[in-house]
């Protein structure tokens, strides 16, 4: 159960969070958490969701880093709960491992940031939300931003299975955003050249040039057999979970999954707070009104 304290905020934020609650209350995905209830006080909101079996981040600080065999399993399911995120015009904006769990049957499963944002045309957007490792360029350069922030953020995910750490990687926020910014990504010569063709697409810092659907389902990394489709579709049906060695690799704890409006979860990188930067939390970023491959609907639905 997470708990969201109301003191502090505005009417129009408590709007804005119970709109938010009420949109993730509907999301059903075999590769996102799922709320199972909410309710408020006149103090706080609660949320209660399923558990999972542990973090990614604790893979990362166990072994540092994964085979690539592993990564790319780990990278189909998160392209599937992008695809269905994106789908129902929500962008999650704070992709990072700690929002990434393992549940039964080593299934991916992500956390549905209460700090999402849904994109109707008339919705618009001045708050700067995600981890700086993970950030696209657009984001830390304040400038308007779609979709594609969250594949950007699944590429530095991937590579930092596969490396042991982001491809951008220093304790400070000023040097971290030039590097974002300016600098290219250096791949290491082991990786795959499907792997590596995979991870430049979303890597690309250009946001409108960026590896995006439906041209990203079809890429030789995460495309999934025929065969293989209809069986997580079967999967998902009967409930049944599916059996590979990811989940050994997690601790043997229950973890409680739940994400939050104020916390911010421990990373490489020291929080803004630490490092006195201004005014990274409130920007004039805006959300731009493109989404190729997106329902024309605001519904949210089913996989």
């Amino acid at each position: 159960m997470k708990f969201i304290m109301k003191h502090g905020k505005t009417e129009k934020d408590l709007h804005n969070l119970r709109q938010e609650i009420e949109i993730l209350r509907k999301l059903k995905h075999e590769n996102i958490i799922q709320m199972l209830d909410s309710f408020e006080t006149p103090q706080e909101f609660c949320v209660v969701t399923e558990f999972a079996q542990g973090e990614l981040f604790e893979i990362l600080e166990d072994d540092k880093c994964l085979p690539e065999e592993q990564v790319q399993a780990i990278a189909k399911q998160l392209v599937r709960a992008l695809h269905y995120l994106h789908s129902n015009r929500i962008i999650h904006r704070d992709m990072k491992p700690q929002n990434i769990l393992i549940g039964s049957g080593s299934i991916v499963k992500v956390i549905p940031c209460y700090r999402a944002k849904f994109i109707p045309i008339y919705m618009p957007h001045n708050i700067l939300i995600g981890t700086p490792l993970y950030m696209a360029p657009e984001l830390v350069r304040e400038q308007p931003y779609n979709h594609t922030v969250d594949l950007w953020s699944l590429g530095v995910i991937l590579y930092e299975l596969f490396v042991g750490q982001p491809p951008f990687y220093t304790n400070s926020v000023y040097a971290l955003i030039r590097h974002i910014v300016k600098d290219p990504v250096k791949y290491p010569e082991h990786m795959t050249p499907n792997f590596k063709s995979f991870l430049k697409g979303l890597l690309n810092k250009a946001p409108e040039s960026r590896l995006t659907w439906p041209a990203l389902l079809e890429h030789p990394f995460v495309k999934e057999s025929n065969d293989k489709t209809e069986a997580r579709e079967l999967r998902e049906i009967s409930g049944s979970p599916r059996d590979n060695n990811i989940t050994q690799r997690v601790e043997a704890k229950t973890i409680q999954t739940s994400t939050g409006l104020e916390e911010h979860i421990a990373s490489p990188l020291q929080n803004e707070t630490q490092l006195n930067v201004p005014n990274m939390n409130k920007t004039n970023t805006k959300v731009l009104d493109e989404s190729p491959g997106f329902s024309n609907q605001n519904d949210v639905g089913e996989s």
